[in-house]
């Protein structure tokens, strides 16, 4: 055999640098992973072809199990599962050959060894009486069984599907024409929708197959399916050639592949036959294939720009929006009824203002509503319209909860979808409810950074600290930037500020050209919490489908000018949501409340909320400054009309089931404003036993000076609890010293 470094004694196999050889009749082709027999070709998945040049390398020896591992897997730790798998994807791929090639024996306890069949040889040996006699019995059995076999996989199924539904992960297809991968990686994520919403499937989510030419085995095993669906995409001038295959995970044999030519005006119907070969070859019968045209469907120029602009929203990446929002206009401009640009053109402005900081956001919204609802003019039911349109009507209102549930409803195997679904049920109150869909979104996509962390600050959330880390090691295995933002930001809520800075600092100094400034900014926020750094916030603003905020850089009232431009209209409040809490706490303690209260006759109302509108779930924790500044203004009535809907809102959440411990501290702010002071300390006891220490966004420095906690002052229990709270920070501020960050 004429290979290249790839003898016996020879390291790690390179498929790329081993030359093609022949096995009896069979040509291998190791650095193009297939393999050929008068012209009938196969592709063999990496790994297989790696144990295949290695037992052809060293034929007939045997090759130990401990050789085989330490030349295809570089010797790291596998189980014996993984080397059998390739040994019968090896037996099953020498069957797809008459005559077999070669065939591999097990030598028990020690390892393999492959035996090739001569080229041309004939094998025809002597045969005896009763051999002949055997083997026309043996065939009129196979005859038998395969005429059984016919008859069942011909036989009519239900309208719902008498086999359990197949699961299948679908790895982002490979470009072959160079420039940018998002229109190769979207015609994979289409397919992926379209079997996704197929009842006879059950679909990987987009982001959990990895990288295109990963591991087939390894995905699979991964994300525990039974088929991997690869694919390549050449796109030359306006033509375009797709290339699909379909992988059985348990044996590597191909079940399908076929390659489509045509125009980008043809990519629909080639995506669509690319579904039903799928569903054909694993004899599952499609029942809602979409349609060819419609608000869904668009020219081929307009779909490769849509598609551009969405791989670079799904970075996630501020800085990319700008260049999406142009490819989205450009799109429209070709074709101005294709819903899809308009709804994603809505994220795009979202993430291109937000990049320019609050300002730059408050500039964008109104477009990026527009964007969002002209979409669902055009196509009512389109979910990633929903969606986006959501994110542009800030947190907790009931219009984003209504079209984020709406988003789920129509997309309901979507990770995106469930992590809205889980927003809108936290805004509301329904933890437990939250905690399911987040989970959702993880089992659809779990190797999904974004899966991984809603479900990870859920259940820090929760005070599960312990768990929550153990999803982030668990899900994220080979990515250790991710796994240490992850780790700080549980160790974050957990008040562990020391245990979050070492895990950015890493990131920090990783030099990640995603997350090293992230990691910086995060350091700062963990040198302010604990009083090591003052000085003025960066301008960064939270999105508007997140509750969560970086730590508000405030420590002097603004003056009346800075609040009335923070306030000037509803979008500038929702934007400056968090600053203007910590803003109005400062103001009711520097004697402002007349200010505020005038505030809440206008047309933005005070914190959100207006005489005229019942108070929301989202805004108990803005509540009590609310009712505070309305009651030091002689505004009684309506003071105590908010505080009978706290209360009520209160006590349904607790009735719903378990709760996080900041609600655990909102709860005891308005039980502190109430008067009640037994249960407001109980409350605060709660939270803070299951992990809560005060350091929330929008918490001032000492909890003494929280307006809601006024009446509190001076009691013993108060005092030992803020007293446990400063000694806490006093710890983690001497380790962040330590740290010498």
């Amino acid at each position: 055999m004429a290979t290249s470094g790839a003898d016996a004694g020879a390291s790690r196999i390179d498929l790329a640098e081993t030359a093609d050889f022949d096995l009896g009749d069979l040509r291998v082709s190791p650095a193009r992973r297939n393999v050929g027999l008068n012209g009938d070709t196969r592709e063999v998945e990496p790994r297989v072809m790696q144990v295949l040049v290695a037992l052809a390398s060293a034929r007939p020896e045997v090759v130990s199990r401990d050789r085989l591992i330490e030349r295809c897997w570089d010797g790291r730790i596998v189980g014996d599962d993984a080397l059998n798998r390739c040994v019968v994807a090896l037996r099953h791929l020498a069957r797809d050959f008459s005559p077999e090639p070669f065939s591999i024996e097990t030598v028990p306890r020690v390892g393999y060894s492959l035996v090739e069949r001569p080229a041309n040889a004939a094998s025809v040996p002597e045969k005896k009486w009763w051999q002949g006699r055997t083997r026309l019995a043996l065939a009129a059995l196979l005859a038998i069984a395969l005429l059984a076999a016919a008859i069942v996989l011909a036989w009519p199924r239900s309208e719902a599907g008498a086999d359990a539904p197949a699961s299948i992960a679908v790895l982002p297809f490979r470009n072959l024409s160079g420039g940018d991968p998002y229109f190769a990686q979207g015609i994979g994520e289409e397919i992926i929708g379209q079997l996704a919403r197929e009842p006879q499937f059950r679909v990987a989510g987009r982001t959990a197959s990895g990288e295109p030419g990963a591991d087939i085995r390894e995905v699979a095993r991964r994300l525990n399916v039974e088929y991997v669906l690869d694919g390549s995409v050449r796109t030359q001038g306006g033509r375009v050639r797709v290339n699909a295959s379909l992988v059985r995970a348990s044996d590597g044999i191909r079940m399908w592949s076929d390659s489509y030519d045509g125009t980008l005006d043809d990519i629909f119907a080639i995506q669509q036959r690319i579904g039903g070969a799928i569903a054909g070859a694993l004899r599952r019968r499609l029942v809602r294939a979409p349609a060819l045209t419609g608000p869904l469907v668009t020219n081929g120029e307009a779909y490769n720009l849509y598609l551009t602009a969405r791989g670079l929203i799904r970075t996630r990446q501020r800085s990319v929006g700008a260049t999406a929002a142009n490819l989205l206009r450009d799109a429209i401009n070709l074709d101005p009824g294709y819903a899809p640009a308009w709804a994603s053109l809505a994220a795009a402005l979202t993430m291109e203002g937000a990049a320019h900081g609050h300002e730059g956001l408050i500039a964008a919204t109104p477009e990026a509503q527009a964007s969002g609802r002209h979409a669902l003019e055009l196509a009512p039911d389109l979910a990633e319209a929903h969606r986006n349109y959501a994110v542009t009507l800030g947190y907790g209102s009931p219009e984003a909860q209504a079209h984020l549930r709406r988003a789920a409803a129509l997309d309901p195997n979507n990770a995106e979808s469930m992590i809205g679904l889980g927003v809108a049920h936290a805004a509301a109150g329904e933890f437990d409810q939250e905690l399911a869909a987040f989970r959702r979104a993880l089992e659809l996509d779990p190797l999904w950074f974004r899966t991984t962390g809603t479900v990870g600050i859920a259940l820090a959330d929760r005070g599960d600290r312990t768990g929550a880390e153990a999803v982030a090691r668990r899900a994220l295995p080979n990515n250790e930037i991710q796994q240490h933002i992850l780790l700080g930001r549980i160790a974050w809520i957990s008040a562990d500020f020391s245990e979050a800075a070492r895990h950015w600092s890493i990131v920090a100094r990783s030099n990640s050209p995603r997350w090293s400034d992230t990691a910086r900014r995060s350091l700062n926020d963990a040198a302010y919490a604990v009083g090591l750094r003052h000085g003025t916030r960066v301008d960064v603003p939270n999105s508007f489908d997140q509750r969560y905020t970086p730590r508000v850089w405030m420590e002097e009232a603004p003056s009346a000018a800075a609040w009335q431009a923070q306030n000037r209209d509803r979008i500038t409040a929702d934007v400056y949501r968090a600053e203007n809490l910590v803003a109005a706490k400062l103001m009711l303690n520097a004697g402002r409340a007349r200010e505020l209260a005038g505030a809440y006759d206008g047309a933005v109302g005070l914190l959100g909320m207006r005489a005229a509108l019942p108070l929301r779930v989202d805004q108990l924790n803005e509540a009590p400054v609310v009712i505070i500044a309305l009651r030091e203004a002689g505004r009684t009535a309506e003071a105590d009309r908010l505080l009978r809907e706290a209360d009520s809102a209160i006590r349904a959440v607790y009735g719903r089931g378990q709760v996080t411990f900041w609600f655990d501290a909102e709860a005891a702010a308005i039980r502190a404003v109430q008067g009640r002071t037994d249960e407001a300390l109980s409350a605060l006891e709660r939270a803070i036993g299951r992990g809560w220490a005060h350091a929330g966004g929008t918490d001032l420095r000492d909890i003494a000076n929280e307006p809601a906690f006024r009446s509190l002052r001076g009691q013993p229990r108060f005092e030992r609890l803020r007293a446990g709270i400063a000694a806490h920070y006093a710890r983690e501020r001497a380790e962040i010293e330590r740290l010498q960050l």
